[in-house]
């Protein structure tokens, strides 16, 4: 049983890993090139796919951990922390276009 528990737990703490990386990426391409911002959740969902599929095989390899427990970890561990990282990106693009509008505001006036 504690197997199973430990595997949940490093897949978790992998998956936030997989999670700050969609949370990076996504930053710096809003800040660089915000007009491709849709293309980066095609790469997201590359990215958090083919990481539950390395967990579902390493985890099959490894006969004493019920596979279950590794790919619930996984999820959660990319899915929770999403909240306050969608929360900080909003923000992010909040702010800039809170920039453009002071901006344009500049130039009318």
């Amino acid at each position: 049983m504690s197997h199973n528990i430990i595997g949940a737990v490093l897949a978790a703490l992998a998956g936030f890993l997989v999670a700050f990386a969609n949370y990076i990426f996504s930053k710096k391409l809003l800040v660089k090139a915000p007009e491709k911002y849709a293309f980066i959740s095609v790469v997201r969902q590359i990215l958090q796919v083919g990481f539950l599929i390395i967990v579902y095989f390493v985890s099959a390899r490894i006969e004493t951990v019920n596979i279950i427990y590794p790919l619930v970890g996984a999820v959660l561990g990319m899915t929770l922390p999403m909240i306050y990282f969608t929360k900080q990106i909003l923000l992010v693009n909040d702010s800039m276009a809170k920039n453009k509008k002071e901006k344009e505001d500049e130039t009318d006036g």
